[in-house]
């Protein structure tokens, strides 16, 4: 059994098929994975797969917007699955891959809102992600204290009519979540920080250049963090280096840098995280950026020298020290 300490970093994964998400495999810090899976059969296999892993938490149940039981609609694909129907609007469906979306199972699943769920796990979240075929939406309408202590949140997200509740014949995301998602977030205090597109979306015709743009943006996952420029007046140290390795691992390097620059002093350099791996694992994370610019025109390796043992009080590794180290440069 994992004693949680001020330094675990907590994080609730809601739809964690598969397991852990590939963006948290390599986190090295302090951590407890709470992850939540609707589907017994998948939740049943990741209890197995992480029995050894006294950190990893599984629950088989689904999060929404009501307390009580739903139909989970099991699809060829099953990660796919979901409580509500998919439109017919992806052209990634319509031809080789249309066997995916067949209906072969429907299971009676236990829900519950995620204001209760926290009352009942007792855990301050610091990250979530949320990934449930279109129910994202109905989990943030009573979020419960999820809020006071959240750091930063990434979702599943969709811009076209993606779902509809085959019960009632309604459209369940008229355009989309996105413009809702991000309004309810916005409110809350964070802001979106990236999405992951890079110009390539849902394939209208085989007569194009893989090297090109194409298609239409459909679904993809995005993520909110904390107004980074409001988050500098964060008195608790470990939460501002949760939030810096967080940035590191999620292509938002620039704003990691800006915050360790702005804030190391007020933290006396984080002395008081010095034994914590969390500590560490930002620290190689930083480290590991740097080394990845020093052949780029107008880098200088001794400003990163500079700026590295300033903020962290900590010696840089230089020349061959990053290479022959094995926490740096992994067997």
């Amino acid at each position: 059994m994992v004693t949680k300490n001020n330094y675990h970093t907590i994080v609730l994964d809601i739809g964690a098929r598969y397991g852990i998400h590939p963006s948290w495999k390599n986190f090295s810090g302090e951590n407890i994975m709470l992850l939540v899976e609707a589907d017994n059969f998948e939740a049943e296999r990741l209890k197995k797969r992480y029995k050894s892993f006294h950190n990893i938490k599984i629950y088989n149940q689904a999060i929404g917007d009501t307390n009580g039981y739903k139909s989970l609609r099991i699809l060829k694909n099953p990660a796919m699955s979901g409580f509500f129907k998919r439109t017919k609007n992806s052209p990634l469906f319509w031809g080789q891959r249309k066997y995916q979306e067949k209906l072969i199972a429907k299971r009676k699943v236990k829900f519950e809102t995620l204001k209760n769920f926290l009352k009942k796990i007792k855990y301050k979240i610091d990250f979530i992600k949320m990934d449930v075929e279109g129910s994202e939406l109905d989990i943030l309408k009573h979020p419960g204290n999820l809020f006071s202590s959240l750091l930063a949140l990434r979702s599943e997200v969709s811009f076209v009519d993606t779902f509809h509740d085959k019960q009632t014949k309604k459209k369940k995301l008229y355009g989309g979540n996105f413009g809702d998602l991000n309004k309810i977030l916005n409110k809350q205090g964070f802001k979106l920080l990236n999405i992951e597109y890079n110009g390539k979306g849902d394939c209208f015709s085989k007569f194009i250049s893989s090297n090109q743009k194409y298609g239409m943006l459909q679904n993809t996952d995005a993520i909110w963090i904390k107004d980074p420029i409001k988050f500098l007046k964060e008195k608790d140290p470990n939460k501002i280096i949760k939030m810096i390795a967080f940035l590191f691992s999620n292509n938002a390097s620039d704003i990691a840098l800006w915050l360790l620059g702005n804030t190391y002093k007020k933290h006396k350099k984080f002395e008081s995280l010095k034994h914590s791996k969390v500590l560490r694992f930002a620290q190689i994370l930083c480290l590991k950026h740097f080394y990845s610019l020093k052949w780029l025109p107008n880098q200088k390796i001794k400003e990163h020298k500079l700026f590295y043992e300033k903020v962290f009080d900590s010696k840089y590794p230089e020349m061959n020290k990053f290479n022959e180290s094995l926490e740096l440069n992994p067997l």
